[in-house]
């Protein structure tokens, strides 16, 4: 009879542990549901708490660049965008820049599908040449052409606005809005690290 007992105990603690495992498990997936942001101003606000992880800066207010990249093509699912744009032609500060997206982009792994690399050059400032060799050396990189004055009228007012005398990388979400910002300073690896965490916190829609 003792033992019996003694069984019963022993099948009820198992039960309750096997409880708690299903409780913590199915905690952990809802917790993960939760903070998967559905909206551009859910992810905006993770951003901003997250914020002292990222390597790039913060664009405030984030910048819609759509009128911009009219002629990217259509993709069935939208995409995370590293766009380099600025200076004066392509010179080697932006060459090594665009060599450093195309190293990130490969770095990627199974994500690189949901990264795009685009150039926007300066229509007035960038030569025919220049585009050629650009294309010869990036084959998978779209590049649009741009009127610095349109694009300096979207930044204008925010923390990313510049002079466009040097280049940058823009960080855009799949709502084609800018939201990090990077300069020749900022060290590859992390817009690497940030886009991976971006990339792990966003929706692959």
């Amino acid at each position: 009879m003792g033992k019996v007992s003694e069984l019963n105990a022993k099948q009820k603690g198992f039960q309750y542990q096997i409880w708690l495992m299903l409780v913590i498990v199915g905690g952990v997936i809802l917790a993960g549901f939760l903070m998967v942001p559905n909206t551009e101003e859910q992810r905006q606000q993770m951003l901003s708490r997250l914020g002292t992880t990222n390597v790039g800066e913060l664009v405030k207010p984030t910048l819609d660049f759509s009128s911009v990249l009219t002629d990217l093509d259509p993709t069935e699912k939208p995409k995370w965008i590293i766009a380099t744009t600025g200076g004066s032609g392509c010179d080697a500060t932006c060459e090594a820049m665009l060599f450093d997206t195309r190293q990130v982009h490969m770095l990627l792994g199974k994500s690189t599908r949901r990264v795009e690399r685009v150039y926007l050059y300066d229509v007035e400032n960038t030569t025919p040449d220049q585009i050629e060799t650009i294309k010869q050396v990036h084959p998978f990189l779209a590049i649009i052409p741009v009127i610095s004055s349109e694009l300096l009228a979207i930044l204008g007012g925010s923390s990313a606005q510049w002079d466009m005398q040097t280049p940058r990388h823009f960080v855009i979400s799949p709502d084609q809005k800018a939201i990090l910002y990077y300069t020749a300073d900022h060290d590859g690896n992390g817009l690497l690290d940030d886009l991976k965490h971006l990339l792990k916190y966003s929706p692959d829609r």
